[in-house]
């Protein structure tokens, strides 16, 4: 396992639920933060940086993170359709983001490229 690479990217992803609920806030005009909420969001974003810590696909590093991005972010906002399409419209594309910010994140600034096992 290549470590400094898991470590950068999960801590990415911390990073992206941080500024996913701070984004939050701002769209909904800073309603409380529930405690559903924190930990969904939380999870998702970490479960994010660490997925895209141990994946290794053969494709372009920012598309890797795209695509991780979209599936990882699909799993909570197709919860969103019944009753808040906005949510969903906005936290996908957001996951998609995040995904393209922690590739590179952990690629180009802190060196630790995806390596085949």
């Amino acid at each position: 396992m290549y470590r400094k690479r898991l470590l950068v990217c999960t801590l990415g992803g911390v990073l992206a639920a941080i500024i996913c609920l701070i984004g939050k806030q701002i769209i909904y005009g800073f309603p409380e933060i529930t405690w559903d909420v924190l930990a969904v969001t939380m999870a998702n974003r970490i479960l994010l940086g660490f997925i895209i810590g141990i994946s290794c696909w053969r494709v372009n590093y920012l598309l890797h993170g795209a695509m991780l991005g979209l599936i990882v972010s699909l799993s909570v906002s197709i919860g969103f359709l019944p009753n808040n399409i906005l949510g969903f419209f906005l936290y996908t594309p957001a996951g998609i983001v995040y995904g393209i910010m922690i590739e590179w994140l952990s690629t180009i600034v802190f060196k630790a490229p995806m390596r085949a096992l």
